[in-house]
């Protein structure tokens, strides 16, 4: 046998490696599609439960806000709807950060400009994820300088 000739036990040796490496890529790269299909379909159970709501109350979708704010009931539904539509957004932004979702989420929550501008609180944003929190953000810039009527808390 010459010195530049390995055994055949050495190649089989070198293959099994490559081949253990492999298979560990393959498992990590499927671990990684499960987390993601995994945070997807969260976001979409979050966003199906909001748009149910949608259809369930459809007086805090396009609000009259005196009369929510007549009705302490009616005041404290209304912050919780809006509470789960940005909670849906928050989802949606962590997983599919695309315009159309942040055209919708803009169409959406025009109706709701008094609350997000008057009503929410520096605590009430930081429940949210980052992209949430710099939508609002954004959001607030075109705030009036005062609320239409005063926004109970």
């Amino acid at each position: 046998m010459s010195d530049n000739k390995r055994p055949k036990s050495n190649w089989a040796q070198i293959i099994s490696a490559v081949l253990a490496v492999l298979g560990f890529g393959v498992v990590a790269l499927q671990v990684s599609h499960l987390r993601t299909n995994a945070r997807e379909t969260a976001a979409r159970q979050v966003y199906m439960s909001y748009s149910d709501a949608r259809l369930r109350h459809p007086e805090m979708t396009e609000p009259d806000m005196a009369e929510i704010r007549a009705d302490r009931l009616k005041w404290v539904l209304y912050k919780n709807f809006v509470s789960h539509m940005l909670f849906a957004y928050d989802e949606i932004f962590a997983v599919y950060d695309q315009e159309e979702w942040h055209r919708s989420f803009e169409q959406e929550v025009r109706y709701h400009m008094d609350y997000v501008c008057f009503g929410m609180t520096p605590e009430d944003d930081a429940t949210y994820f980052v992209k949430m929190r710099a939508a609002l953000k954004e959001l607030r810039k075109s705030c009036p300088a005062k609320p239409a009527t005063s926004a109970p808390r």
